[in-house]
């Protein structure tokens, strides 16, 4: 790294590793804006694309270094991998990630220009959320700390119902560019950023108070249990089924009645069928009180595959097998050779099977519920096209292998962000927290104190309509940021001609 480089990229450094905040549990959101705005400026400084990639690799390393650190605290403290091994895993999953900026980076100024304007407004922010959606398709996904979850309990988030998280993310990176016009531009066109800002606030304001979605008169009872079990002790007791009912049987039993029970992920530790007479058990106490009772549940088929999944019991009838599996959490990537070297390679439920993509929704006899286990609610798309006529989201989920890290209330802030989107309820059951009722409009209405064995309770309603989201999914946003790509390079190309001519 030569020394015209060097300072960019400690700059660099710096910026990522503040753009983390503007998320949860923080949310000082007008970092959301400024960093990227300071990654941008340190693009237009670079002199060709290779120093633009450094710059890009460097913000990446502050950013994920800082945003999912949690992943350390489940390879070293719940892995058992020695500090060093788990400091240079997560370092090199941090790298990883990184070199999605990294190749914005270079593609902005191998094929752009960013000191241009036309391409700062037409580009920029297309090509941001451009590369927060390839990170969630290349090896298996990780749609985490997108700029547009910032936007949550701000004017902006009105947006969210017309294009998801990427509309917003798309908004903050426009607002990035404005920054910098304000900055350095000339007087006409910071007037003309300040309005287009001042246009956009109003729109979300005006959007925030005009919803897709109504809800319907039926309100329902809800309980989610929240057992607080530690991640391994589930695994290592003498009698699983006892534990099991000693501490979710218990807290249920003043709940039998509500309409909705739900446990969280892998709630009951022995496996279908083995699980069967105590599953039988609580099937009968659910019909006898009318409730229907959700629980995590491992499940091994005929074929001796493994499957992650929730089963309804009593008043509702469904078996979801989770759909979009977590790498080294669910299912071990070239376990031949990986599994056993070390304690992290060797969790317990790491051999799972990928469920069918199309399921049917779990339900009840007034609800149909969308089943969702633990991260696959951080995608956008996946929620849409399982959603179908549901009337509220089920996440379940086993945050306790993340500790008091960030990782549980970034988890909790994309749930809030699926309720927005989809104009559904989102009802959230975990073991050790963030449990919460997430209502249609992605505010929390109740939630548990994290590490403690607790109940939550409330009611929720149904909701009637569909979000310009669900209706369209992203090709109108795919539209717009295509046509901006492309109408920024014909100019840039059309400037360089005219350039050449004269």
């Amino acid at each position: 790294m030569n020394r015209s480089t060097y300072i960019p990229c400690c700059l660099a450094v710096l910026s990522g590793a503040l753009l983390p905040l503007a998320f949860a549990p923080y949310h000082i959101w007008p970092l959301a804006m400024v960093s990227p705005a300071l990654l941008l400026w340190l693009w237009q400084k670079t002199a060709n694309p290779k120093s633009a990639c450094a710059v890009g690799f460097c913000f990446g390393l502050g950013f994920f270094g800082v945003g999912v650190s949690w992943v350390f605290v489940s390879i070293h403290h719940y892995g058992n991998t020695s500090l060093p091994l788990a400091v240079l895993i997560t370092a090199l999953f941090v790298m990883l990630l990184a070199l999605f900026i990294a190749l914005q980076g270079y593609v902005s100024k191998r094929f752009f220009d960013p000191q241009w304007q036309p391409f700062q407004y037409l580009a920029f922010p297309g090509l941001w959320i451009g590369f927060e959606w390839l990170r969630s398709v290349i090896l298996s996904g990780f749609p985490w700390l997108y700029l547009g979850y910032a936007g949550l309990d701000t004017p902006l988030e009105g947006y969210a119902p017309l294009g998801s998280v990427y509309a917003i993310s798309w908004i903050f990176a426009l607002h990035s560019v404005a920054l910098c016009i304000l900055c350095s531009g000339s007087r006409q066109r910071k007037i003309a950023s300040g309005l287009l800002i001042l246009l956009l606030w109003v729109g979300g304001a005006y959007l925030q108070k005009n919803p897709f979605v109504k809800a319907l008169a039926k309100s329902y009872r809800l309980s989610l249990v929240q057992g607080n079990v530690k991640p391994f002790d589930k695994f290592t007791h003498e009698d699983p089924i006892g534990s099991t009912e000693k501490i979710y049987g218990t807290l249920t039993h003043a709940h039998w009645g509500d309409d909705l029970i739900i446990w969280p992920e892998g709630a009951i530790p022995l496996p279908l069928p083995y699980a069967d007479a105590y599953l039988k058990h609580l099937d009968e106490q659910a019909r006898q009180h009318g409730s229907t009772l959700i629980t995590g549940i491992q499940v091994i088929d005929e074929a001796g595959s493994d499957y992650n999944a929730l089963i309804a019991l009593g008043m509702g009838q469904g078996l979801y097998y989770k759909v979009h599996l977590v790498p080294f959490g669910d299912f071990l990537p070239f376990d031949a050779w990986l599994r056993g070297l070390i304690g992290f390679f060797d969790l317990p439920m790491s051999s799972f099977k990928a469920g069918p993509k199309k399921q049917p929704l779990i339900h009840t006899p007034t609800l149909l519920l969308n089943p969702l286990i633990c991260y696959e609610i951080a995608f956008p798309e996946q929620v849409r096209h399982t959603l179908q006529k549901a009337d509220a989201i089920i996440n379940v989920s086993e945050d306790g292998w993340f500790g008091r890290s960030l990782g549980p209330h970034q988890h909790l802030q994309i749930a809030r962000m699926r309720a927005l989107e989809t104009g559904r309820t989102v009802l959230r059951a975990t073991t050790s927290g963030l449990t919460a009722i997430i209502d249609p409009f992605g505010h929390i209405v109740a939630q548990a104190p994290p590490f403690e064995a607790t109940v939550l309770s409330g009611t929720f309603q149904a909701m009637q309509g569909t979000t310009p989201w669900i209706r369209w999914g992203l090709w109108p946003l795919v539209l717009i940021v295509g046509l901006g790509l492309v109408l920024s390079k014909a100019l840039l190309d059309w400037r360089g001609f005219v350039m050449l001519r004269g």
